[in-house]
């Protein structure tokens, strides 16, 4: 079974005093506006009829993926009240958006119109570093969008490793949708030779540490398949920290939401391989996909009842949250109490837990966790609504599986 070590390396930060600090996301949020903190109760909410505020729309169309439209609705919402909590609210949601899609100069710019309204929140003082040297280097961009190929993928720790060129040099580098930026080992820049760039901005981790400044290296031409992407940051860290232990030395690099997102549709197949864009007839059974933020959202079943999750391709194990547990206190009742070390960047924090024998989950087929753990306190901001963190463990079992980010769907084939 992997151990906590790997499954909680990862850390980020958070923008406004309403967002908590929250393991792998630089700046998720909740929905404060409309009224709930799951995304798909919004959408719930919209279908059967209930008045949204023009905000809540706004923020319902980011987070399913609607481009012009939440553009054009959140801007609407910050042209109407300047200055207002909702206008502020507006620009979170619009830092949030263009961050997930590559826009570094757009999200900078509402950093500052943020800054303008809340001019000492200690959150957006710590990020305003960092975004100004995204916001230095040209925005992503994709040179040759729904290009098809097929590669093969393999997985060290639980973790699934695919082929990319990089600057014209061939590396294996981890997929993780968990991750608001891709990240990088020092060696691995070094190695690129990469320029790394200092920021003043610090992450706050998982264990309530405070770490190091950021650091960030712009890889100018990156591969997959067959997409080519421009202009990617990299966060660039220690080799030592949590998130290389136990990976080799060559390949020290993780792609995060932002290329993952360009790449479109990601098919993870039985054999391995994975199938990069290219398409399919619609399949008999998908699963629905939103964004809090930059984590993408998608739900499972237990005993027949919808259950929201983040779906991190980066976690090797699958945890379920404290949700989890209320809606469900016989399964905490009858597991084993049991505590954690929960490893961050920069220190380590000691989390209570159950331990289930054995739970069978539904994502587009029977899926089994041979043991579950039951977090019982809240430790991201989304672990206080997401009844469980989705993880390579149950996702791989879910084989063949499509993330259709174009369609935002999770594809499931009729047949394995």
């Amino acid at each position: 079974m992997p151990s906590y070590r790997q499954i909680f390396w990862k850390t980020s930060l958070a923008i406004g005093s309403f967002l908590a600090i929250i393991p792998s996301q630089l700046c998720s949020q909740d929905a404060p506006s409309c009224g709930y903190l799951d995304w798909f109760a919004v959408q719930r909410a919209q279908l059967q009829g209930k008045q949204l505020s023009s905000l809540c729309e706004g923020e319902l169309n980011a987070s399913e993926d609607h481009r012009p439209l939440a553009e054009r609705e959140l801007n609407a919402v910050i042209d109407a009240a300047p200055g207002s909590t909702e206008a502020y609210e507006a620009h979170s949601s619009l830092v949030h958006f263009y961050l997930r899609v590559g826009r570094f100069q757009d999200a900078e710019l509402h950093i500052r119109a943020m800054l303008a309204i809340k001019p000492a929140a200690p959150d957006l003082v710590n990020l305003d570093s960092l975004f100004k040297l995204l916001a230095s280097h040209p925005d992503m961009a994709v040179l040759n969008a729904n290009a098809t190929a097929t590669v093969s993928t393999h997985v060290i720790d639980g973790n699934v490793f695919a082929p990319v060129t990089v600057n014209g040099l061939a590396k294996s580098y981890m997929l993780d949708t968990g991750l608001d930026l891709s990240l990088m080992s020092e060696t691995e820049a070094a190695h690129l030779s990469l320029k790394t760039e200092s920021s003043t901005s610090r992450m706050n981790d998982i264990s309530g540490a405070t770490g190091p400044e950021l650091k960030v290296a712009v890889v100018d031409d990156l591969i997959v398949g067959a997409t080519h992407l421009r202009n990617v940051p990299f966060l660039v860290v220690s080799d030592t920290n949590g998130a290389f232990l136990g990976i080799p030395p060559d390949q020290h690099g993780i792609l995060g939401i932002q290329p993952l997102v360009a790449l479109g549709r990601l098919g993870f197949q039985t054999d391995g391989s994975l199938t990069i864009a290219g398409k399919d007839k619609p399949p008999p059974i998908t699963s629905p996909l939103l964004f809090a933020g930059t984590s993408p959202l998608t739900q499972i079943r237990y005993r027949g009842k919808p259950l929201t999750v983040t779906l991190d391709t980066g976690a090797t194990q699958t945890t379920l949250n404290p949700p989890f547990a209320k809606l469900y206190p016989k399964i905490v009742r009858d597991g084993k109490r049991q505590s954690h070390n929960m490893n961050g960047l920069s220190g380590t924090t000691v989390q209570q837990s159950i331990s289930v024998p054995h739970l069978v989950l539904w994502f587009g087929r029977d899926v089994e966790m041979a043991q579950a753990i039951v977090l019982l306190n809240q430790t991201t901001g989304s672990s206080a609504w997401a009844a469980a963190n989705l993880g390579y463990d149950l996702l791989q079992q879910a084989k063949p599986f499509t993330l259709n980010f174009a369609n935002m769907v999770v594809e499931f084939p009729s047949h394995r």
